[in-house]
């Protein structure tokens, strides 16, 4: 890490430490004789005295000065865990892989002391990982923070937790980059209720890079029906748009449309938003396509052939196909549960799913390249149909799908399980899934009444992207009745949400059409974290810096070593 990125953010991030430049300590003494024969006495012990006297009052000095050390190098120890934060929140730091040994910083000077910073990979701990190969890597989301601070011989050490997901950066819940349509009956836009920071109320932002002109037929229509959410914090009186909990920002050469020469936003809802046309210098443009998942070894079939009907199955990393192939291979999974522990998954064709359960355990990737040839001029990737997709606790999914996407009455979110429920059978599943997948509500010891949500899952966990030479106006990515956790990213394609579709995350496509009565809800913790768009960040409301928290573990003086 260069020390001039250091030392700025040092600079804007450390306390003043300094409590003054000497310590005034005024005594008085009064000495009183009481009679010729003490004096006497006093002569003869007056050397001794003086030494006493000098010895108690540097006795005194030095336990005044550690005090004062102490307060100072605790404060120190905490520049240096503002500077650690500062470093890990930043996109552009690469603390992941820059650091030595773990040691993100190494005997740092900062405000007359110094800090050391040691940085551990929580996951790779608790996995039983020796002390050597538990450093961050690339991959690291968990991380504990040790911080020890050196001033004037005294020593303080803080140890704390803090999440940090590994992902790019981006800023709109949606973003269409030529043409967003919300029409239907009764659609929703607004915040995700169980999301962490829904309590502040913070407006949200849709994008769009459409210029609204006519001859290419671009722009945003809202009908009358959409709802958007009542309540936006902070509202500022002198900004009449931060009345408005939704703003939909476009392009500074926005203008005459199809429907209005003066209006950028358009539709008989157009006024429950605010437009905000940005500066000629500002722009928001797609981010660039995803590249390739990197090549894996040759890998084996799946045992029992390509066509599950049946069962629950625990599969690895397989390949269904050849990628070199002339024509494809497609899979085949019905009435199952398949279990896909971490690795890259290969099928090259169709993956076609009906009732289904897809179990997610670990880091999974999962590439669905259909073929195109003479004997398949329309060729589709996933084709699934009342499937269920959960992610266990710490797994992670990544799907690069090819051409075609259609989903019909399917969920993807978290696995979950009521631990307080004695029915083992009613425990396990999100009783909101249940009820996307038409069972009845269940009461349990978690639940009492069929949730409107589903229950808080990190959406950055999943994301389902296009495989960049499959990129293609021509092929739609439907959702119909399907309720998904995650991030949509079709940088040349159209999405489409019809019937009662919901999203929990974000989206951004060349266009996208949200009918129906489906629902968007956004989880601010995005923000910061994860981007489908580079350039002009919008304002959001609320402090950014409260996306990561710390939980503080351990802080104190070193044993030894504190007054």
């Amino acid at each position: 890490m260069k020390n001039n990125l250091k030392h700025n953010i040092a600079f804007r991030l450390a306390p003043r430490l300094a409590l003054g430049h000497a310590l005034r300590h005024q005594h008085k003494y009064q000495r009183k004789g009481a009679a010729m024969l003490l004096a006497i006495f006093a002569l003869l012990v007056v050397g001794t005295t003086t030494l006493a006297f000098t010895a108690s009052r540097q006795t005194t000095f030095l336990s005044s000065r550690n005090a004062v050390n102490s307060i100072r190098v605790r404060e120190l120890a905490d520049s240096g865990l503002d500077l650690a934060k500062a470093i890990l929140r930043s996109d552009t730091t690469s603390w992941r892989t820059n650091h030595s040994g773990g040691k993100l910083l190494n005997n740092y000077a900062l405000d007359g002391g110094t800090v050391t910073v040691s940085l551990i990979d929580i996951l790779k701990r608790e996995s039983g990982a020796s002390a050597a190969l538990c450093v961050p890597i690339s991959t690291t989301t968990e991380v504990e923070i040790s911080v020890t601070a050196n001033l004037d011989g005294a020593t303080w050490t803080s140890v704390s937790n803090m999440s940090i997901p590994e992902v790019v950066k981006g800023q709109y819940a949606i973003f269409a980059n030529k043409l967003l349509w919300i029409y239907g009956v009764n659609n929703q836009i607004g915040r995700w209720n169980r999301s962490p920071l829904a309590s502040e109320k913070r407006r949200v932002n849709i994008g769009t890079q459409a210029d609204f002109a006519s001859a290419n037929f671009s722009g945003v229509w809202i009908d009358s029906d959409i709802q958007f959410e009542s309540e936006v914090l902070p509202i500022d009186a002198a900004d009449p748009r931060t009345l408005k909990s939704t703003w939909v920002y476009y392009p500074y050469n926005g203008g005459t449309n199809l429907w209005s020469s003066s209006f950028p936003i358009n539709g008989p809802g157009r006024d429950k938003v605010a437009a905000v046309r940005m500066s000629a210098d500002e722009s928001i443009r797609m981010a660039a396509a995803p590249v390739p998942v990197a090549a894996v070894p040759a890998q084996a079939g799946i045992s029992g052939g390509n066509n599950i009907t049946s069962g629950t199955r625990t599969l690895g990393p397989f390949r269904v196909g050849s990628p070199s192939g002339s024509f494809g291979t497609n899979l085949t999974t019905n009435n199952c549960t398949l279990l896909l522990t971490a690795g890259t998954y290969e099928i090259y064709g169709s993956w076609n799913a009906l009732n289904a359960t897809i179990r997610i355990q670990g880091a999974v990737k999962i590439v669905v390249a259909p073929k195109w040839s003479i004997f398949n001029w329309f060729p589709s990737g996933i084709d699934w149909t009342n499937t269920t997709v959960e992610l266990t606790a710490g797994a992670d999914l990544e799907v690069n799908n090819g051409y075609k996407l259609t989903m019909n009455r399917c969920w993807i979110g978290g696995y979950y399980q009521c631990v307080n429920e004695p029915d083992p059978v009613k425990a396990v599943g999100d009783p909101h899934m249940k009820a996307w997948k038409g069972l009845a509500f269940q009461q349990t010891a978690c639940d009492t009444i069929t949730p409107d949500e589903p229950r808080y899952f990190q959406p950055w966990h999943v994301r389902i992207y296009p495989i960049k030479s499959t990129l293609s106006a021509l092929f739609v990515w439907n959702l119909t009745d399907t309720c998904l956790v995650g991030s949509l990213f079709l940088p040349n394609n159209t999405v489409r949400f019809n019937g009662r579709s919901e999203m929990y995350g974000r989206i951004a496509a060349d266009s996208v059409f949200i009918d129906g009565t489906s629902r968007f809800r956004y989880d601010h913790a995005l923000d910061d974290i994860v981007g489908l768009t580079e350039g002009r960040a919008p304002n959001r409301g609320g402090d950014p810096q409260e996306i990561f928290p710390v939980r503080p573990i351990r802080w104190g003086a070193d044993k030894g070593t504190g007054p």
